[in-house]
C-alpha cells in the first residue's frame, strides 16, 4: 500500500460529520464534550473553553483528526509543524510510531506539502465552527489553533512558509476558505442552527500565535533570531519549544534510572550540541521582554521529544524520539527549574506525557495550555480527551497569574512514587497471539487467549458485575473446577494480556473470580453441575492434586464414574503440602471448598491409599489417569520444604516402563497392552515438570476430552454497547470495592485499531445481519504509522490485513491489501482483490467467489457510507 495520505474534500467531511452525528458520534467519538459557554480561559487575547488539546503531531495533521479531538473536548490545537522541506521531500521510515508503553516515533513534521497542510487546517477550522454552532458543543470562539513552524530562520523566511504564516493570519482570499464558505451556504437547508449570518461571521484569522519548533542542535542565537522575527516582524504571540536536554546528561541519566527507564540508551552528544541551560535563561529573559515591548505573549513550550538510540528494533533506523511517561519527569523538571529562575513569571505551555491523572495538577500550578499525544495513541484514543474535559467542568477558569514552582516539586514527588509511571522491572509478555488477523469478525478478548484453559472471562465478569454470582460461578466451573484455588494463587496470565494495561492497570480478573466463588458457592452447592448421561465406563485418578482433581471432575461430569486415590490424608497435592503448609500463600479452608465442589460433581475421593502397582487398577477400571505430581513419595523427597525434588515424576513413569506421548497418554509395551483393558493417561507436573495450577487444569481437560471425545463449549454473553463505550478512554485505577468493574468486554467490542489510529483510517461499521461490528480499513487516510499493529491482539496488523477500501484503482494496484474500489457508485460496480485475485463485482448480486460477509460490507459502504468514496 502507499503511505501517502489523500486529502478528503470538505463536502465529504461534512457529510461524514452529519451522517455519523445522527448515530451519536463524530469521527468515531461517541461521548462528545459539551463545553460551558459561560466560562473560559483566555490566552493570546482569545477565549479557550478547555486548557488542553492535541499536541503538534499525528493528531493535528488532517482535518478529521482535529475535528475528532474537538468533539472529544480539546480546544487548543497545536498544529503539526511545517518546514521548508515537505511532501515527498521528506523521507520517513515506516512504521514510524509505537506507543505500547512509553511512546517512540521517527517522524517530526507534516508529511503533507505545506499548501496541503494549510488546506487541512482551514477545513478543520470550518468543521469546528460548524460543530460548535450546529451541535452546541461550545462557543464558536471557544477554541484556538496554534501554528508550529521550524526549523531555522532561513526556512521560515522562504516564500512557501511565509505564505503559510500570512494565510493562517488571514485566509479570507484563499481558494480553500472561499470554497468551504460557499459549500456551507449552498447546504444551509440541511442545518438546524447554522445560518448564513453565522457562516459570514466565521473569522479568517485562523491563527495569531505560533510555536517555534527547533531541531536538536539548533544554536541559541538561531533560536533567538527566529523568535524575535516572529514577534517583531510577524506580530505573533510566540512560544519556543525547549528540549529536555536542558537538564544535562548526568541529571537525565540518573532520573531515568530512578524511575525504572534504565533500558533507554542515549549518549551525551545531544546534551552537548543542544541549547545549554545557562544560555537559555538570559535568552528567554530577552525574548520575554521583547514580547512585552511588542504587546504580545511570549513563553516556552515544554518539551520536545527526547532522542534515544534504537536498540531493540522498536522502529526502523538508529535513533527515535521518546515521549510519554518518562518524558513527564523530564519536562516537569525543566518546568520546575525555569519557574524557580523566573519566579513564576515565564509563561509555560506543556506537552510532556500529560494525561488524565496529571493534567489537573499541571494546570493548577499555572501551566497551560497542555497538549497531549501519547495518551491519545493508546486504546481509547481521542475519547481520553472527554475525561479531561470533565475534570475541568466544575473548575474556575482562572487567568494566568504565574507558575507555582513548589507545586511542580510536589507533583514530581507524587508521580515518582506511583507504579503506573515507572517502567515495569521486566518486559511484559507479548500480548499478540499467533493467529492471522481475519478480514471480518476480528473482535476477541486477549485475556481469554492468554488463559491456558481459555476461561470465559468476559462472560463471568459481566455476571459478577451484575451481582449474579452463582451464574458467574457456573460459567467458571465449565472449564475450571478449582475457582477458589485459582481465585487466590493463580499466576493470572489473563491479566498480563488485558487491554486495560494500556490504560493504567489490568482488570483484577482473579479477584472477580474469587468473588464469584465466595458469593455463589452456597447456591451452586445446593444445585451442583449435573453430569451427562452415564457412559458405563469407570476411571481412577492416581493423585489428588490440582491435575488429578481436575481430571476427575471433567470425567465425572462427562458421565464416567470416577475415583481419585491420594496417598496423603487430604486432597490438594502441592497446593496443600507446600503453598498452604509451607509458603502460607493459601489457607486450608479455601482448598477444602474446591475439594467439596469436586465431590459435588460425583467424584469419589479416597485418601491414605498409596498406589504402587498399576496391575490391580487395570483390572478394575477402564481408564487410569496418573497425576502423581512433580515428585513421587517412593522415589523423591516429599515437597514439604524449600528443597527442590530430586526426581521428577516423569522419571517415575519411565522407571515403571511407561512413556508419555504428545497427547499425555501413557504408552505401554506390547505385552502389557495386549493383556490390559485399561487406557492409561498421564497428566500434570509429572509430564511437564513443576507448572502452574491452571496449566494442570488445561492438561487435565485435554485428557478428559481424549477419553470423552468432547470439549467444553464456550460461554459468550454480548456486552451492553453503552456500558462498554462509557468505559472507553477513561483512566481509572481499581478501587477497593470487591468487584473490579473496568472490563472493556473486548470479545464484544474490540476496537483498538479504530481508537489508536490518529487519522481515523480504521472505522467501525455495523453491518445488518452480521456480528455487532466490522472493521474497514481506509487506504487513502493511512500513512502506515503502524500504531494499530501494536494494539491489535492478533498476529497481524490492521493497516495491512483488514479488508480495505481504496480511493481508486491505482491505489489498489500500489497495495497488496485485500480490499475493493468502487468504480461506479451509481451502478454499484466494484473491483475486488482477494488472495491476490482481481474480481469484478456488482453490489447486490450474488457471487460465490466473494464471501457473503464481504458482499454485505461493500454494499453497506456504497449505500450508507458514500462519503468515504472520493476521487
Amino acid at each position: 500500500m502507499s503511505d501517502i495520505m489523500t486529502s478528503i474534500p470538505f463536502g465529504n467531511l461534512m457529510d461524514w460529520v452529519m451522517k455519523e452525528h445522527q448515530q451519536g458520534a463524530v469521527f468515531g467519538v461517541r461521548r462528545p464534550f459539551i463545553a460551558d459557554m459561560d466560562r473560559s480561559y483566555e490566552i493570546f487575547g482569545r477565549k479557550l473553553e478547555t486548557p488542553f488539546g492535541p499536541a503538534a503531531g499525528p493528531h493535528t495533521q488532517l482535518a478529521q483528526n482535529i475535528a475528532a479531538a474537538y468533539a472529544a473536548g480539546g480546544r487548543f490545537f497545536e498544529l503539526k509543524t511545517v518546514q521548508k522541506l515537505d511532501g515527498k521531500q521528506i523521507t520517513v521510515a515506516k512504521p514510524c510510531i509505537t506507543a505500547e508503553d512509553e511512546c517512540y516515533n521517527v517522524e517530526w513534521s507534516t508529511e503533507l506539502t505545506v499548501p496541503q497542510a494549510f488546506e487541512e487546517y482551514v477545513k478543520a477550522w470550518f468543521l469546528l465552527y460548524f460543530m460548535a454552532k450546529e451541535y452546541g458543543y461550545g462557543a464558536v470562539d471557544g477554541f484556538q489553533f496554534n501554528m508550529s513552524v521550524g526549523y531555522d530562520l532561513e526556512g521560515i523566511k522562504t516564500p512557501k512558509i511565509d505564505r503559510f504564516i500570512e494565510q493562517m493570519k488571514n485566509a479570507s482570499d484563499t481558494p480553500v476558505f472561499i470554497a468551504c464558505k460557499r459549500w456551507l451556504k449552498k447546504h444551509l437547508s440541511r442545518f438546524r442552527n447554522l445560518t448564513e449570518c453565522d457562516v459570514d461571521a466565521i473569522p479568517a484569522q485562523i491563527c495569531n500565535s505560533v510555536t517555534v519548533s527547533t531541531m536538536h542542535g539548533c544554536p541559541p542565537e538561531e533560536i533567538e533570531r527566529i523568535a524575535m522575527y516572529l514577534l517583531a516582524e510577524k506580530k505573533l504571540h510566540t512560544f519556543v519549544k525547549c528540549n529536555p536536554t536542558l537538564l544535562g546528561y548526568d541529571f537525565v541519566r540518573k532520573l531515568m534510572n530512578e524511575t525504572g527507564y534504565t533500558h533507554l540508551v542515549f549518549s551525551d552528544a545531544h546534551f552537548k550540541d543542544d541549547l545549554q541551560y545557562t544560555d537559555a535563561v538570559p535568552m528567554l529573559r530577552r525574548l520575554r521582554q521583547a514580547g512585552i515591548d511588542a504587546g504580545l505573549s511570549f513563553g516556552v513550550k515544554l518539551t520536545n521529544t527526547f532522542p534515544v538510540d534504537i536498540k531493540a528494533g522498536e522502529l526502523p533506523g538508529e535513533e527515535m524520539y521518546m515521549s510519554g511517561k518518562p518524558l513527564f519527569f523530564l519536562s516537569m523538571h525543566v518546568a520546575r527549574k525555569l519557574s524557580e529562575d523566573f519566579h513564576g513569571t515565564l509563561r509555560i505551555s506543556y506537552s510532556g506525557g500529560a494525561d488524565a491523572f496529571t493534567i489537573h495538577d499541571i494546570v493548577d500550578m499555572g501551566i497551560w495550555p497542555v497538549t497531549v499525544a501519547t495518551t491519545l495513541l493508546k486504546p481509547g484514543g481521542y475519547e481520553r480527551l472527554s475525561q479531561m474535559g470533565r475534570i475541568f467542568a466544575d473548575q474556575p477558569a482562572e487567568s494566568f497569574t504565574g507558575v507555582n514552582a513548589e507545586k511542580a516539586v510536589l507533583l514530581i514527588e507524587k508521580i515518582k512514587h506511583k507504579a503506573y509511571y515507572k517502567k515495569l522491572p521486566k518486559a511484559r509478555k507479548n500480548r499478540k497471539n499467533t493467529k492471522a488477523l481475519p478480514l471480518t469478525d476480528c473482535f476477541m478478548a486477549p485475556c481469554e487467549e492468554g488463559c491456558p484453559i481459555h476461561q470465559d472471562i468476559t462472560a463471568y465478569m459481566q455476571l459478577v458485575e451484575q451481582g449474579h454470582y452463582a451464574a458467574a460461578l457456573r460459567v467458571i466451573l465449565k472449564k475450571n473446577p478449582l475457582p477458589f484455588i485459582t481465585g487466590t494463587i493463580c499466576y493470572h496470565m489473563c491479566m498480563n494480556q488485558c487491554t486495560r494495561r494500556f490504560y493504567e492497570t489490568p482488570v483484577n480478573i482473579r479477584k472477580n473470580k474469587l468473588l464469584a466463588a465466595q458469593k455463589g458457592y452456597k447456591e451452586v452447592m445446593d444445585a451442583p453441575p449435573q453430569a451427562a448421561a452415564a457412559t458405563g465406563k469407570t476411571a481412577v485418578v492416581v493423585g489428588g492434586g490440582p491435575a488429578g482433581l481436575s481430571a476427575a471432575y471433567f470425567l465425572s461430569l462427562g458421565g464416567v464414574k470416577t475415583t481419585v486415590m491420594e496417598k496423603a490424608a487430604q486432597m490438594g497435592g502441592i497446593v496443600r503440602s507446600y503453598l498452604c503448609d509451607v509458603k502460607k500463600q493459601i489457607t486450608a479452608d479455601v482448598i477444602d471448598k474446591d475439594v467439596r465442589l469436586i465431590e459435588a460433581a460425583g467424584v469419589h475421593l479416597v485418601n491414605n491409599v498409596a498406589i504402587t502397582d498399576l496391575e490391580v487398577l487395570q483390572t478394575d477400571y477402564d481408564y487410569i489417569v496418573l497425576a502423581v505430581g512433580a515428585a513421587d513419595a517412593g522415589l523423591a523427597k516429599r515437597l514439604g520444604s524449600d528443597a527442590e525434588p530430586v526426581v521428577k515424576a516423569g522419571q517415575f513413569y519411565r522407571q515403571a516402563g511407561l512413556a508419555v506421548d504428545e497427547k499425555n497418554r501413557v504408552q505401554l509395551d506390547e505385552q502389557t497392552a495386549a493383556t490390559s483393558r485399561s487406557r492409561i493417561y498421564a497428566v500434570g507436573d509429572g509430564t511437564r515438570g513443576i507448572s502452574s495450577v491452571v496449566e494442570c487444569i488445561r492438561d487435565s481437560r485435554k485428557v478428559a476430552d481424549a477419553i470423552l471425545g468432547s470439549a467444553a463449549a464456550d460461554t459468550f454473553i454480548m456486552a451492553d454497547r453503552r456500558a462498554v463505550y462509557s468505559r472507553r478512554g477513561i483512566l481509572t485505577e481499581e478501587t477497593a470495592a470487591a468487584c473490579d468493574r473496568r472490563c472493556l468486554n473486548c470479545d464484544s467490542y474490540c476496537e483498538n485499531c479504530v481508537e489508536v489510529c490518529p487519522n481515523r483510517a480504521n472505522i467501525v461499521l455495523t453491518v445488518p445481519g452480521l456480528a455487532a461490528h466490522q472493521i474497514l480499513h481506509i487506504d487513502y487516510m493511512c500513512n502506515e504509522c503502524g500504531n494499530c499493529r501494536t494494539f491489535c491482539p492478533w498476529a497481524g496488523a490492521p493497516y495491512l490485513d483488514k479488508f480495505t477500501l481504496f480511493a481508486n484503482e491505482q491505489d489498489m494496484a500500489d497495495s497488496r491489501n485485500q480490499g475493493f474500489v468502487v468504480v461506479d457508485a451509481a451502478k454499484g460496480d466494484c473491483k475486488v482483490r482477494l488472495q491476490g485475485e482481481y474480481l469484478e463485482y456488482i453490489i447486490g448480486t450474488g457471487d460465490d467467489r466473494i464471501p457473503e460477509k464481504l458482499r454485505h460490507l461493500m454494499g453497506l459502504v456504497v449505500r450508507e457510507y458514500d462519503y468515504l468514496l472520493i476521487r
